[in-house]
């Protein structure tokens, strides 16, 4: 396979010089008096407020952590050195008692049910929080995420503002060492850390360079299956690809009101 980049590289300045403008003008035409984040410790919330912080000024943002007990303890030392060097105070609301109260009357819960839930209470706490500040909450899913279904609904795909959902995950890493976001967070392998050795790429099955490059060989560039394929990429790639884009078409949507 060819080593040349397939995703195009980003003009940084002018990417985050126009989502900047972009989160700044959301705020202003809602009346939000503050941006909530949900901060990970993750290149993602990181990106995004670091994109936040040239939007608007320090006292509008409100980062906040949410870990459950399981929460690696590197995902909290991340968010509160990105706070620190944002200048900001990171709230932290631990949501481990609410759902180990409900999955104590919910015996034999698997793992994509567990996760759900604690993405979904952790936007609860963010949609509390955002009207108790009278602000917005700003998402930060990510294009790759998008494509592949890799988000639950009413959880991390719930949001006001999504200032990263047109950028793929090779993009979002480019964008973050040009915003200075720490070498600690870049480099470590991308994971909602949901439960304990838990990656995205597992998750996923495909590495994101592989996601990202058939994606936007696919989808921007009109390229077919066979045409694909003869670049190097395999066929099975392509086709889980292309299958969980459509199989999640429903993410990507708002909800249907049937009309009598």
């Amino acid at each position: 396979m060819s080593v040349e980049r397939i995703v195009p590289e980003l003009d940084l300045k002018k990417t985050a010089d126009s989502l900047a403008r972009e989160l700044s003008s959301e705020m202003k035409k809602r009346r939000a008096e503050k941006a909530v984040l949900g901060l990970s410790g993750g290149v993602d919330s990181a990106v995004v407020l670091k994109l936040l912080s040239l939007a608007v000024d320090r006292d509008r943002i409100h980062p906040v952590f949410m870990p459950y007990k399981t929460t690696d303890s590197s995902s909290g030392k991340d968010a509160k050195l990105m706070a620190e060097i944002t200048g900001l105070v990171l709230e932290e609301k631990d949501i481990t008692s609410q759902i180990d109260a409900y999955f104590k009357k919910e015996l034999g819960a698997d793992k994509t049910r567990f996760g759900n839930k604690c993405a979904r209470e952790r936007m609860s706490v963010l949609y509390d929080i955002s009207m108790r500040e009278k602000g917005i909450v700003i998402g930060t899913s990510n294009r790759s995420e998008i494509i592949m279904g890799y988000g639950t609904v009413f959880g991390d795909l719930a949001c006001a503002v999504n200032p990263l959902g047109s950028l793929f995950k090779s993009q979002i890493f480019d964008l973050a060492v040009y915003l200075s976001v720490p070498e600690c967070i870049v480099s470590k392998k991308p994971s909602a850390d949901l439960w304990k050795g838990q990656t995205d790429e597992n998750d996923l099955g495909l590495c994101y360079k592989t996601i990202d490059e058939i994606s936007y060989l696919y989808f921007d560039r009109k390229k077919n299956v066979k045409e694909i394929i003869r670049l190097g990429y395999r066929k099975k790639d392509i086709e889980k690809i292309i299958s969980a884009f459509e199989r999640n078409s429903f993410k990507r949507e708002m909800p249907r009101i049937i009309k009598l």
